[in-house]
C-alpha cells in the first residue's frame, strides 16, 4: 500500500483510497472563477472608461470644439473675402503699373484655403497650419503696404493727375451705367467697341474733372456731341461726352471735382447720359478701374457687375 494512494481517516479508524480527480476539479474550479472574475473587471473597466468621461477627456473635447469653430469661422471669412480680394486684384492689375510706373507684385494663387472635412485628430495641426499661413499673408501685405506707402511719398504730387472719381455724383449707384467693351450699338443695333462708360442721368445732372489738369478741348462733334478733353499730363486724357453745355474754355487749369458742364443728349445719343472715357498715352482703357477714391470695394463690385450686365450702351 503505498502512501501516496490513501490516507487516513480519523473517523473511520480506517485508511481510505485518495481522490486525486477531486483535488483537480477544485483546482479548476478556482482558476475558472479567477478568469470569470478578471473577464468581469475587465469588461466594468472598459464600459466605464468609454461611457464615463474624465475631467481631462472632457477639458480635451471642449478644446477641440473650439478649435473646429474657429475654423469654421476661418473658411467662413476667407470664402468673404475672396471675392472682394478678387474685385481688388482685378482692379490693381489695371492701375497699378499706370499709377506707380513699376510692374505690380506677382499674385499667388497658388495656395488654397479648405477647412471643411478635418476630422479631429487633425484639428490641432491644421489650426497651427492656418495660423501661420494668416501670419506670412499679413507680413507679405505688410510688406506690400510699406512699398506703396514708399511710392505715394516719392509721387504725391502727381496723384492729384491720376483720374480717380466717377465723373458726377454718383453716391448710392443711383445713376445707371453701362460698361466698356464690345456692346450693341442703340442706334444702328450693330455690334461695337464702347470705350468708355455711360452714366444714365438726367439732363442737367453736373459733370465733374475726375483729376487735374488742363482743358484740352471744348466744342462740339458729330458723334459725341458737346464735349470735353481735358490733359492730365502724365499720359492721361479725359473725355467727357454728351454734355448739353461746358463752363470751361480752352487752356484752363482744372482741379479734381470742379464743374466742366451738364449732362446733356447731343449727338448720336439714345438718351440724356454722360460718356466718360479715359485715354493713357493714346488707348483707351476701361473707366472702372479708376473710381477708387469715391468707392469702397462693395461699391466698387456693385458698379462693375452693374457696367458688365448686358451689351448695351446709350451711344
Amino acid at each position: 500500500m503505498s502512501d501516496d494512494k490513501y490516507t487516513f481517516d480519523p473517523d473511520s479508524l480506517s485508511f481510505e483510497e485518495t481522490d486525486r480527480k477531486k483535488g483537480k476539479k477544485i483546482i479548476i474550479s478556482i482558476v475558472t472563477q479567477l478568469l470569470a472574475a478578471v473577464s468581469i473587471g475587465l469588461l466594468v473597466f472598459l464600459t466605464i472608461s468609454y461611457t464615463i468621461k474624465t475631467p481631462g477627456q472632457r477639458k480635451v473635447e471642449r478644446e477641440n470644439e473650439a478649435m473646429r469653430e474657429v475654423h469654421e469661422q476661418l473658411n467662413a471669412r476667407f470664402e468673404q473675402t475672396s471675392i472682394v480680394l478678387e474685385d481688388l486684384r482685378d482692379r490693381d492689375r489695371e492701375i497699378y503699373r499706370a499709377i506707380f510706373s513699376t510692374a505690380p507684385p506677382l499674385d499667388d494663387d497658388s495656395t488654397e484655403y479648405n477647412y471643411s472635412g478635418i476630422s479631429e485628430t487633425q484639428i490641432a495641426s491644421h489650426y497651427t497650419q492656418t495660423t501661420g499661413k494668416v501670419v506670412e499673408m499679413l507680413h507679405s501685405e505688410d510688406s506690400t503696404v510699406n512699398q506703396l506707402l514708399s511710392l505715394l511719398e516719392q509721387r504725391k504730387d502727381s496723384l492729384k493727375y491720376i483720374p480717380s472719381i466717377m465723373p458726377l455724383d454718383n453716391i448710392g449707384l443711383k445713376y445707371l451705367a453701362y460698361g466698356y467693351g464690345k456692346k450693341l450699338d442703340p442706334i444702328y443695333k450693330t455690334p461695337q467697341a464702347h470705350k468708355g462708360i455711360d452714366f444714365a442721368a438726367p439732363k442737367g445732372t453736373v459733370v465733374t474733372a475726375t483729376a487735374a489738369g488742363t482743358v484740352e478741348y471744348v466744342g462740339e462733334k458729330r458723334e459725341h456731341g458737346v464735349m470735353v478733353i481735358i490733359d492730365h499730363k502724365n499720359g492721361f486724357k479725359t473725355i467727357y461726352s454728351h454734355l448739353s453745355d461746358y463752363v470751361v474754355r480752352y487752356g484752363k487749369q482744372v482741379k479734381r471735382g470742379e464743374t466742366i458742364g451738364f449732362v446733356g443728349n447731343t449727338g448720336k445719343s439714345l438718351t440724356a447720359h454722360l460718356h466718360y472715357e479715359i485715354n493713357y498715352k493714346g488707348k483707351a482703357i476701361n473707366p472702372i478701374d479708376f473710381f477708387f477714391e469715391d468707392t469702397d470695394p462693395e461699391t466698387y463690385h456693385k458698379l462693375k457687375m452693374m457696367a458688365n450686365n448686358g451689351g448695351l450702351c446709350l451711344d
